[in-house]
């Protein structure tokens, strides 16, 4: 079986034709590895992306498609690593392998060896079927001598109503052919009286009114189902809510321009209290309620049931034979006679922990370099540099990031020469007794106690800065200068901070009021010299030197700087060599 990849949309768009006869005769398939939800999902996509294509033979049609997802995450200390999780997680309540049935044997092992030659520590297979013998015979292809698998169960969830709900239930009703039957087959006679005092209501309101989302109204509905939606559920998370509604306004108007969203709202005096983003899967005749919300300050009907049920009855009179309520086992959704299944995560990981092949994933190096460049600007000097020798080990020509290296290695030259100074101001029991860990504790539970010991803050601040933490930094020499405004060493300390953000004025400024307040502070000369010569102020540096020499002659640390601005060209950079040889996680 040959496995290409595609990583460009107009080269997935191009499949379609090969995609939608493939999702026609795949019985395991859903409407969330459809075409059109796959190609929009991956369209609003800022993160890398492929889709594995498989075929016999390099001319023919393909008979199985894999789409995938690429992550990048930082391990602080010891670099960047990838993973991979299937196309539409997270979002998507159900993933999967679309597959020619007749194919789906070695088009899944195939698969499954192309992504063990990929670069990545961990592979995220969420919201699977393990039930699935496609998904079994993929998970047998990582052999336990190099991978660790293991599911990864969801928290039960505590709802409203104080029940416990397990977020891996997934219930579906299974439909009859008329909806006289559903109700007198599927229903408790209780729920039977109530769907139909429902819909006899809905039917004889003048008040009441069931619209279904057309060409002229999509934008408005969807609009008004996502505010109703965000009422009712955004107060629990907001980024949680901010991630659904941007990806409900990218994915479902595609979803309906193809025929594959029922959008009903019911409108009481022109006012709407329920909605619901119903997606189609015609070739298996399910449907799925993916998104709904109804105004909960309504308390003299039901519009909840009042959508379903409605629903419902579309759906049977549509020829439809699934209604799928979705994840959580919700006991409102078990009233149509339901039924569940387990929906699960599932992780491989890598025995090492570390990427395969020991290296960053080459589809990822731009979000990478991004993330680099962040770490640069936060002043986080130390991952920047493994981030960048990452990069260069799989692009040594790569002549930005080559740019930033030599910028971040100078950057850590003089962070050296400012750290080592910093120390100078923790008095040697803190250094040859305790840690610097357990020295911040201490500054801590002294603080708790007393707020006001100048000491114990400044002392903090010389410690976060010294652990590379340089805004948690800024933020405590703050409260120190406040406690004592006229302390040269806290303004010293505050001018390391700001040239370790790399805020070399504004350091130049708090080192010459160190130096105003205590003309004979030879750490705050040599420093402001650093900064200056950061600046290109390269005479006022030699001078900044000189002065911290006159005033500790032994000062080996601004002696070793004098002497590197003379010995200074252009570059201040130790040479760079053979980093296509680096390790990535130096």
């Amino acid at each position: 079986m040959h496995v290409d990849v595609i990583e460009k949309l107009e080269d997935l768009r191009g499949l379609k034709d090969n995609w939608d006869r493939i999702y026609e005769i795949d019985p395991e398939a859903h409407c969330f590895l459809s075409w059109t939800w796959i190609s929009s999902w991956f369209a609003s996509r800022s993160l890398a992306w492929l889709v594995l294509a498989a075929r016999e033979d390099e001319g023919g049609a393909y008979v199985a498609f894999l789409p995938i997802q690429l992550g990048t995450g930082l391990d602080r200390g010891n670099g960047f690593y990838n993973t991979i999780v299937l196309g539409g997680s997270y979002f998507a309540p159900y993933t999967g392998i679309l597959c020619d049935p007749a194919h789906a044997g070695g088009a899944v092992s195939a698969f499954a060896d192309h992504i063990r030659t990929l670069h990545w520590c961990s592979l995220h297979l969420d919201d699977i079927d393990r039930s699935s013998t496609r998904i079994e015979s993929f998970l047998d292809r990582f052999p336990p001598e190099d991978f660790v698998g293991d599911r990864v169960k969801r928290p039960i969830q505590i709802s409203d109503a104080a029940e416990r709900i397990d977020p891996e239930i997934h219930v579906h009703v299974t439909l009859p052919a008329d909806f006289d039957s559903f109700l007198h087959e599927k229903l408790h006679w209780r729920a039977r009286r109530n769907i139909r005092h429902c819909l006899r209501t809905l039917e004889d309101s003048a008040a009441l009114r069931m619209t279904h989302a057309d060409t002229s109204t999509i934008e408005e509905n969807l609009a008004t189902l996502l505010s109703l939606w965000s009422k009712q559920w955004g107060c629990r998370n907001h980024g949680y809510m901010r991630y659904i509604l941007d990806n409900s306004r990218s994915v479902l108007p595609d979803c309906f321009r193809s025929g594959d969203l029922f959008l009903p709202v019911l409108w009481q005096d022109g006012v709407a209290i329920a909605a619901s983003a119903v997606l189609l899967d015609r070739p298996r005749k399910s449907l799925i309620c993916f998104l709904s919300a109804r105004d909960v300050s309504i308390r003299d009907l039901s519009p909840g049931l009042m959508l379903h049920a409605y629903t419902i009855r579309w759906a049977i009179e549509n020829g439809f034979r699934i209604y799928d309520l979705g994840a959580g086992d919700y006991p409102h959704k078990y009233i149509f006679g339901s039924v569940s299944r387990r929906i699960e995560r599932y992780r491989i990981n890598t025995r090492t922990g570390r990427n395969l092949g020991e290296r960053l994933d080459e589809h990822c190096l731009p979000f990478v370099f991004a993330r680099i460049k962040n770490l640069y600007s936060a002043g986080d000097l130390s991952d920047a540099e493994i981030g960048c020798r990452q990069v260069l080990a799989i692009e040594p020509a790569q002549s930005e990031a080559l740019s930033l290296y030599r910028e971040v290695v100078a950057s850590r030259t003089l962070w050296q020469a400012i750290s080592s100074d910093a120390a100078e101001d923790i008095s040697s029991d803190d250094q040859g007794v305790i840690d610097r860990a357990e020295a911040e504790k201490q500054c801590r539970a002294t603080i708790a106690e007393n707020p006001g010991d100048f000491d114990a803050v400044h002392r903090l601040s010389i410690l976060l800065l010294l652990r590379g933490e340089a805004r948690e930094a800024e933020a405590e020499i703050g409260r120190a200068l406040e406690l004592r405004p006229d302390s040269a060493a806290a303004h010293c300390t505050y001018g390391n901070i700001l040239a370790a953000v790399r805020d070399f004025e504004g350091a130049v400024v708090r080192y010459e009021r160190a130096i105003a307040l205590e003309p004979a502070h030879a750490i705050a000369y040599n420093n402001k010299g650093n900064a200056l010569r950061r600046l290109g102020r390269t005479e006022e540096a030699l001078a900044s030197y000189e002065k911290a020499i006159a005033i500790r002659p032994n000062y080996e640390q601004a002696i070793a700087n004098r002497t590197a601005l003379f010995d200074e060209e252009t570059d201040m950079l130790p040479a760079i060599i053979q980093l296509s040889r680096l390790p990535p996680n130096v």
